[in-house]
């Protein structure tokens, strides 16, 4: 059974998880709720119609879309697969949700993924700063105090953007996939590690800047590329899958209680 279908619309990617609602008062984590979870391409999006007949319908869908308008209507298309009609909640930053306070000089401009993001990472912390950094076609970086106040974040190319743009600005850096290497001696490698260190440094740089203004600062991962930033990072982090939809769970609880 089934009762939230979240749903994370990247620049790329949308990724989708069915999770079971929490019982009233229950401590949980939202990953421990996770009934099946998978993600298309843009283009492929008719094609998750074929594998969301396997489940019943939810009682609740959650959306985050950074995406833009365009793909909502296959979307909204891929849930005439269940007869009742489906109204989701589609997301926007607020003021205040699940304890984090917007600091964004209008809190409505804040990307929906971040927001969600932070959520996310404020159930899994509970009371600790953190550092958010959520690695896909962009790379974020975003400040979390302990009291749960987002204080300002970053943005910058994803890995995979850097690598791209390389290729097609120059008139000889090849676009194919390299390797990271400490001492790279192939360009296709140079390339991998040239830009795996501009990600992780600048990381870096951002956690070292507010470390010493926040005691216990975390430093947590997420994103398609985490696992490739990861390894490159001196400072000490975690690595949350998919911290989008944690904190799409949270929101879709908050939700549920208030109706």
């Amino acid at each position: 059974m089934s009762d939230y279908l979240l749903i994370d619309i990247g620049n790329t990617f949308l990724k989708w998880g069915f999770y079971r609602a929490r019982l009233p008062g229950q401590a949980i984590l939202a990953q421990d709720q996770v009934v099946h979870f998978g993600r298309v391409l843009h283009e492929e999006i008719p094609n998750v119609m074929t594998q969301w007949r396997a489940f019943p319908a939810p009682k609740r869908v959650v959306i985050s879309n950074v995406a833009g308008t365009l793909i909502r209507n296959p979307v909204m298309r891929a849930f005439e697969i269940w007869p009742q009609e489906h109204a989701p909640d589609w997301i926007s930053s607020q003021a205040q949700q699940c304890g984090v306070s917007n600091g964004y000089l209008n809190p409505a401009a804040l990307g929906c993924d971040r927001w969600a993001a932070m959520i996310g990472a404020r159930a899994i912390l509970g009371a600790r700063a953190a550092l958010v950094v959520v690695c896909g076609t962009a790379t974020t970086v975003d400040l979390l105090a302990a009291d749960g106040r987002f204080l300002g974040g970053g943005i910058m190319p994803g890995l995979g953007l850097m690598q791209r743009v390389l290729h097609q600005h120059t008139a000889t850096l090849p676009d194919a996939q390299g390797e990271y290497v400490e001492h790279p001696r192939q360009t296709v490698d140079a390339i991998a590690t040239g830009c795996a260190h501009a990600q992780a440094g600048a990381v870096e740089r951002i956690f070292h800047l507010h470390a010493a203004q926040h005691a216990d600062l975390a430093c947590v991962i997420s994103g398609g590329a985490a696992r490739t930033l990861a390894p490159r990072l001196t400072v000490e982090h975690m690595v949350h899958e998919n911290l989008v939809h944690d904190g799409l769970y949270w929101i879709a609880d908050s939700l549920d209680a208030s109706t």
